[in-house]
Parts: C-alpha cells; sequence; structure tokens
C-alpha cells in the first residue's frame, strides 16, 4: 500500500499521467523534427522505465518507472501517427491508422495473459552491481519493454530512412518552384491550367488576370472547422472511457452474474482481440469507399446499441446472450471508433499543415485522461450500489450507455462539419475555377 490506497493504483493511474504529458509535446516535436531523432529520445525513455521497473525495489520506484513507462507509450504513439499522416494520402490513411489502433488495442488485451505465460516460472535473483535481478510475472514486463525497445532501434535505424509528405497541392511563386518542387508540392491545377493557356495564347492581359486570381487563391485562407475536431476528441474519449470502464469491471461482473472463473474472463478478452482484428479487416475493405465520417457514425451507433444490450430490464441478474452480444459489438465498434477518428481528425487539417503531430498528440492524450477517469468511475459506481435491483455492473453499463447517447446526438448535430479538408478544398478550388473562366471569356 501507499497511504490509504494499494499501490497497483497509483501505478495505473500515474502511467496514464505518463501518456497524457507526453503524447502532445512528441506530436510536436515530431513534426518538427526528425522522426528518427524523437524515436530515439522515446526509446531511451522507455529503456530506462524498463530496468527501474524491473529492478525497483520500493514503491516509490515503481512509481517513477510507471511514470517513464507511460512517458514512453504516449510519445510512441504520438509519433507513429504523425508519421502515418506524413506518410499516407486521404485514401491510404484509414487503413494504416486502423493498423496502428489493433496493434496498440492488443497488447492491452494480451500483454498480462502473455506475461503469465512466458514468466510462470521465477528465475533468479542474480545479483548484478550488488542489485538483485530477477524474472518474474512482476519484473517481466520491464524486461520485456527493454528487448523490445531495442528491436525497434534497430527497426527505426534500417527502415525509417525517408519520409514523404502527400499535401495538397499548394500555391506556386515563380521565384520559389525549384525550392517547392523539391518538396513535394505542385502547383494549382486551375490556376496552372490557366497559366499555361495564357502563355500559348501569349494574351499580356490573361497573364494578368490569371496572376491576379493566383495571387488571391495564394492569400485565402479556408477556415478549419474546429468543431469537427472536438467532436473527434468527445468520440475518442468516450470511446475510451467505455473501454476502461468495462475492462475494468468485467471480471468480477462475469464471475458474480454467470459464475465464470478467471480463465473464462480471459478467454473473453481473447475473443475481444479477434473481434478487433476482424474489425481491421472490415475497415480495410471499406475505407475506399465509404467516407470516415459515415464509419464513424456506425461505430458511435455499434458502442450506444452494445451498451444498451448490457443493461438489466427484468431482474438483477445480466442476461448471458444479451451480455456477449453487446460486448462483441462494444469492442468491434472501439476498435472502429478509434481508428477512424484519428484518421478523420487529421484529414480536417489541411494536409500540409505543422499541426499534424500536435492533434495526433492532444487526441492521445484524451484518450489516456479517459483511462484515467474510468477505472475510477467504474470501481466508485461498482461500491457505491448493492444487487437489491440491479447488478452493479447494470449501473455502470447506465452511465456509459448515457455518455454515447449524448455523444450521438452531439455527432448527428455536427455531421456535416466532419467533412475532409481536401473535400471542401476541392468544392473551393472548383468555384475558383469557375472564375478564371468567367474572366478569361471576359
Amino acid at each position: 500500500k501507499l497511504g490509504a490506497l494499494p499501490l497497483w493504483a497509483y501505478a495505473v493511474a500515474i502511467y496514464s499521467v505518463g501518456q497524457f504529458l507526453a503524447s502532445p509535446i512528441w506530436g510536436y516535436l515530431c513534426s518538427i523534427y526528425r522522426s528518427e531523432n524523437t524515436l530515439y529520445a522515446s526509446l531511451l525513455i522507455g529503456i530506462v522505465g524498463g530496468l527501474l521497473y524491473a529492478t525497483a525495489r520500493t514503491g516509490v520506484e515503481i512509481l517513477i518507472a510507471r511514470l517513464l513507462i507511460g512517458l514512453y507509450t504516449g510519445s510512441q504513439e504520438a509519433c507513429h501517427r504523425t508519421i502515418v499522416v506524413r506518410c499516407t494520402t486521404d485514401n491510404e490513411r484509414t487503413v494504416a491508422q486502423a493498423g496502428v489502433s489493433t496493434a496498440t488495442v492488443l497488447g492491452f488485451l494480451f500483454g498480462p495473459a502473455l506475461a503469465g505465460i512466458f514468466f510462470f516460472k521465477p528465475l533468479g535473483p542474480v545479483y548484478f552491481l550488488g542489485v538483485p535481478l530477477r524474472l518474474d510475472t512482476f519484473t517481466g514486463p520491464g524486461w520485456l519493454i527493454v528487448v523490445f525497445c531495442f528491436i525497434s532501434s534497430f527497426f527505426v535505424t534500417i527502415g525509417l530512412t525517408q519520409e514523404q509528405t502527400k499535401g495538397l497541392p499548394q500555391c506556386v511563386d515563380p521565384a520559389n518552384d525549384a525550392k517547392k518542387t523539391s518538396q513535394g508540392y505542385e502547383a494549382l491545377p486551375a490556376a496552372e491550367e490557366a497559366r499555361y493557356g495564357a502563355l500559348e495564347r501569349e494574351d499580356a492581359k490573361a497573364k494578368g488576370v490569371v496572376r491576379d486570381l493566383e495571387k488571391e487563391i495564394c492569400t485565402s485562407r479556408m477556415p478549419i472547422r474546429v468543431s469537427g475536431i472536438i467532436i473527434c476528441g468527445l468520440v475518442l474519449f468516450v470511446n475510451a472511457l467505455g473501454f476502461s470502464a468495462y475492462e475494468t469491471i468485467t471480471t468480477p461482473l462475469v464471475k458474480n452474474d454467470f459464475g465464470w472463473d478467471l480463465l473464462y474472463a480471459d478467454l473473453l478478452f481473447v475473443a475481444a482481440g479477434i473481434v478487433c482484428i476482424l474489425v481491421f479487416f472490415i475497415i480495410r475493405l471499406t475505407s475506399a469507399s465509404v467516407e470516415d465520417r459515415y464509419l464513424l457514425l456506425c461505430g458511435v451507433l455499434f458502442s450506444t446499441a452494445g451498451y444498451g444490450l448490457m443493461l438489466e430490464f427484468f431482474d438483477n441478474r445480466m442476461n448471458l446472450i444479451r451480455f456477449l452480444i453487446g460486448f462483441a459489438a462494444v469492442n468491434a465498434a472501439m476498435e472502429l471508433n478509434r481508428s477512424v477518428t484519428m484518421s478523420l481528425a487529421s484529414k480536417i487539417l489541411p494536409p500540409a499543415s505543422r499541426h499534424h503531430g500536435l492533434l495526433q498528440g492532444l487526441l492521445i492524450s484524451c484518450v489516456a485522461c479517459a483511462r484515467i477517469i474510468g477505472p475510477m468511475y467504474a470501481v466508485w459506481v461498482w461500491n457505491a450500489t448493492d444487487r437489491d435491483k440491479f447488478s452493479q455492473g447494470h449501473w455502470v453499463f447506465v452511465g456509459l450507455f448515457l455518455c454515447f447517447f449524448i455523444t450521438t446526438i452531439a455527432y448527428a448535430a455536427s455531421f456535416d462539419y466532419l467533412r475532409s479538408y481536401r473535400d471542401l478544398y476541392n468544392q473551393w478550388l472548383q468555384s475558383k475555377g469557375q472564375l478564371v473562366s468567367e474572366k478569361m471569356k471576359t
């Protein structure tokens, strides 16, 4: 114990605090510095945190180690997602973000099981510089982090060599053409077409018209739909809140209501991991033909329906069939919401913006904040209610259902603000192209 609460409660919370703090910082740094350097700095923090966790002898050392590991995981995910945004087109991004989300979720679901499998037989202690080194279910995760950090460093060194920005076409300044072309930028299609037409005709007046229109387009700034980004953050926060809350109470719930032991509860989470993998392939098949905002609408509706199915309507015992269907729906929606939200938010920003890393980091911070609040909410409601009329899990799911119900209404009201910047840009550019044609005719 550490004070009035058990040590694990502080350890779980401080891990999320580390994620919350590191994500926006590393996301911003990844936008302005080379990705290799930011990743190496993150991996170094992971190595130090893993070693400290594996060799910790006091509660304070464990908490410091957990904070460092939280900083490591938050910074890693922010860098990964920023690199995905930087290196993918709009059509590729949703699938790529889904891959990152699937790997993250599978780590949460399978990590405890793998620790139990690989470290069921304690080894040690072996003394190194007077420090006892052990390998068991408590120290094993720390050693795994160290090993995976070194493996990741190797892949960063050999694999992350060059990144290509695939942004929107940029306005071309004749004095800067060569520089911008080398950076992967192109001229505005409508303006470029009109420019070449003017040059071919050697029409000085037409050249002046096109030059004025190019200047107007370059100096014009489409407003960024901040409300769409806020809605994405809300969906991501509520999604993570629900995930962390039901993850906290699932094991005692199935034990109290269905008489399951720990093995069956673990198998339930393994099944949840399989559902996440299936959702990844569904996203891969549908993302090219379905807009992200429609995919996310499906995810929000599935979450609302899933938590609704897990409510009790007649007695104080959870219905097994409805619980399993709701559990599957919630897990499928959780993976869909997390993947599509990160992709959709990046598409609302201009592709050439330097704030993509900061945005990805802030969204991950929303997840970390929800993972602090979710378990606290679940435990508080669980302990504050009794089983006279409904089970304790029922009241937890009531709160989550209401959260998603309100989120669904807010999402539907803001649906038009969730269009990608590229779609709005093309619509705007088309209107400018029509203006070019009209002035050329004049």
